[in-house]
């Protein structure tokens, strides 16, 4: 019996479609002077397919971390994020990376 609820087990997660896990991107900007800034920001960002979660934290004067969590479906380069806020040129992304 516990090899036949084992068997289907197997069978049962083989056959579900596979997902991407959510993926995490860390961004360093600058440019950012208020709360305004943050939402223009997320607003610009959050336009990328697959986005779901935007956070941004000041972490010294004049510069603000930016963390995005994604769906992992379709991979955010730093240039994806710059196209984002190319209307909004003064804020810079001054690094960029993937956990």
């Amino acid at each position: 019996m516990k090899q036949l609820s084992l068997l289907l087990a197997i069978l049962l997660f083989a056959a579900s479609p596979a997902f991407a896990g959510d993926v995490t991107y860390t961004a360093t900007l600058s440019g950012i002077d208020c709360a305004g800034c943050k939402k223009t920001i997320a607003k610009s960002i959050g336009k990328i397919k697959g986005i779901k979660t935007i956070r941004i934290v000041e972490v010294s004067e004049g510069k603000h971390k930016m963390t995005i969590i994604t769906d992992g479906e379709n991979p955010i380069s730093k240039s994806d994020a710059q196209n984002a806020l190319k209307k909004a040129e003064h804020y810079q992304i001054l690094s960029w990376s993937q956990s």
